[in-house]
């Protein structure tokens, strides 16, 4: 049992700290996770991670067919699943012939994974603008349906850095994976404050408060969103590797927002 029990820790150790790897690691590591398949990286398997509301399944290698169906049983169109590029061919292979397709079609995404380098130099915030931690009583009311909820989920997981316009929160960076030495950056700022630069000031401001751990941002950005990636190079951030993604539905992974999913 005890070989069971410690199998998600026992593969994430075995996976490398390195940024590509930040989700798959981040989910065998948070105690909400259950394997599928094999029992070790060169055998391959599946994990499924289900937090509350929030689940993603990933594959490492390629398991049997019938591991990744067991991860997906159950999920909906919100759930992610994540995998590199080496085998995600075969992946997308075992998801079609899987039967999974009457619930959405799944959609394939490359993620470009960026590492930071050097923070640009960034104009002090306007005098109306605070930056600061989000705290359990900061009012989320005003926030659109989806960003309000993970709002509310993430300051009860992770420390979220906040700014504030006129006292009301207008943008928001926090630490949505981590692992030993890094952390993924994410980030959301209401439409109606952008082009303020609030979003370079709430990712600096989480920088220095997650280094203070000794944990280096990694950004990850669909090749699609290019609002994202022109973002991730303008604070300073570099593409180091790529993972894919399947979707078969709105998710902020994928789309950067809850537009279409209010």
């Amino acid at each position: 049992m005890s070989f069971v029990r410690d199998l998600p820790a026992r593969l994430a150790a075995e996976l490398p700290d390195e940024p590509r790897w930040l989700e798959t690691r981040a989910m065998l590591r948070s105690g909400h996770a259950t394997v599928f398949g094999g029992t070790t990286i060169e055998s391959g398997f599946a994990v499924r991670m289900l937090h509350g509301a929030f689940s993603v399944v990933a594959v490492v290698g390629c398991p049997p067919g019938g591991a990744i169906a067991a991860a997906l049983e159950g999920t909906t169109g919100m759930t992610p699943l994540l995998t590199q590029r080496d085998n995600a061919d075969y992946v997308e292979r075992a998801i079609v012939s899987g039967g999974t397709r009457p619930q959405g079609d799944w959609r394939r995404e490359r993620v470009i994974v960026h590492a930071h380098g050097s923070f640009p130099v960034v104009t002090p915030p306007d005098r109306d603008v605070a930056i600061r931690l989000l705290s359990e009583d900061d009012a989320l009311d005003h926030l659109p349906a989806g960003l309000r909820f993970e709002m509310m989920h993430a300051r009860e997981v992770a420390p979220v850095a906040g700014a504030f316009v006129d006292g009301v929160a207008a943008s928001f960076c926090y630490p949505c994976w981590t692992s030993e030495s890094l952390w993924d950056v994410s980030i959301d700022t209401l439409s109606t404050h952008r082009g303020r630069g609030l979003a370079a000031h709430v990712v600096q401001f989480m920088m220095a408060s997650m280094r203070r751990e000794g944990r280096e941002p990694v950004w990850a950005a669909v090749e699609s969103n290019r609002a994202s990636l022109r973002l991730a190079e303008r604070l300073g951030f570099t593409a180091v590797g790529e993972i894919v993604a399947f979707a078969r539905g709105p998710w902020a992974f994928l789309t950067n927002g809850y537009d279409d999913a209010r």
